[in-house]
């Protein structure tokens, strides 16, 4: 609700993507989970989503393709919400910027043939963003897919 929506990048004040298990979808219970991690009732769920543009989160429905190879330079709006999913926050370890005020980074650099799919992509706030393409650091990729950065000597 706080959120600075005139100057979000998509087409509608903001993406609520709201996910919620086929047994509690079944059973009519009255919670579901958004990208936060937060629990809300179906009437918060309602409210919040006033100005904004709904998605299911729906697994085994009709797919949209979240690789896109080198056909396209920029991330679609599709991946950033399926990316979204995975991560809460910006991917720089101890970083707690929310994956909403995050810029999709190429793991592989697109000028140097890295493909736009969706497992080569982090979320990195603006200021992660940056470091990571600054030369006086270097970036390491750590098992839990967090990216710890350490200035060079």
């Amino acid at each position: 609700e706080h959120l600075p929506t005139d100057r979000l990048n998509s087409k509608v004040a903001g993406t609520v993507v709201v996910t919620i298990d086929q047994a509690h979808l079944t059973n009519m219970l009255t919670a579901a989970g958004i990208d936060t991690g937060e629990r809300l009732s179906a009437g918060e769920a309602r409210r919040i989503a006033c100005n904004a543009g709904i998605l299911p989160a729906v697994l085994g429905g009709k797919s949209v393709p979240l690789d896109l190879g080198r056909t396209h330079r920029l991330f679609t709006h599709t991946q950033q919400i399926a990316l979204g999913l995975k991560h809460k926050t910006c991917a720089a370890e101890g970083c707690e910027r929310p994956f909403a005020w995050c810029e999709m980074h190429h793991r592989d650099e697109w000028a140097r043939g890295g493909p736009t799919d969706l497992d080569h992509a982090d979320p990195l706030c603006g200021f992660h963003h940056q470091r990571i393409h600054d030369s006086h650091y270097i970036h390491r990729r750590e098992p839990n897919g967090s990216i710890t950065f350490h200035r060079r000597t």
